[in-house]
């Protein structure tokens, strides 16, 4: 029941958050880390209902010190994460922030943030509008994507 609560509140704030804004959030989750963890990751969904380009060019949060959007590359069989500064999201486009994909990474927690809690972000426009959602922590290794579809990466 509780978990049903914390989907339908996040639903609720990310309908309100994008009142003024073309963008929507949908399946926003963060990764349960080990008590300590100084980086852990956060997923989301972000469809431009707009019919204009639109370009995220930060993210932040009071929870954490900074976020960073990174994508993962593979290059020779080793895999790791390049820092991208803005991305881009097309009229009617979808981008998905996914494990093994491009995804966020929240340095050094301000508080504890367990199974159940949640943390605020904003997601800053280069028109300077900004959303605000809350973002639910998840315990990890529980069906990591849940509630995700595969769909297209810009």
């Amino acid at each position: 029941m509780k978990q049903t609560s914390i989907a339908l509140l996040t639903l609720l704030y990310s309908l309100i958050a994008s009142a003024d804004s073309p963008l929507e959030v949908t399946d926003p989750w963060i990764r349960e880390a080990p008590p300590g963890a100084g980086v852990l990751a956060a997923y989301m969904a972000i469809t431009n209902r707009g019919v204009d380009s639109v370009t995220i060019t930060a993210i932040t949060s009071p929870d954490f010190e900074r976020i960073e959007l990174h994508r993962t590359l593979v290059e020779d069989g080793v895999a790791r994460m390049v820092p991208v500064g803005s991305v881009q999201i097309a009229a009617a486009e979808r981008l998905t922030l996914e494990p093994g994909g491009m995804h966020l990474m929240l340095y050094h927690p301000k508080r504890p943030l367990r199974t159940g809690d949640s943390a605020v972000f904003d997601i800053q426009q280069s028109d300077e509008a900004r959303i605000r959602i809350h973002v639910p922590v998840v315990k990890a290794g529980v069906d990591d994507d849940a509630g995700h579809h595969h769909h297209h990466h810009h």
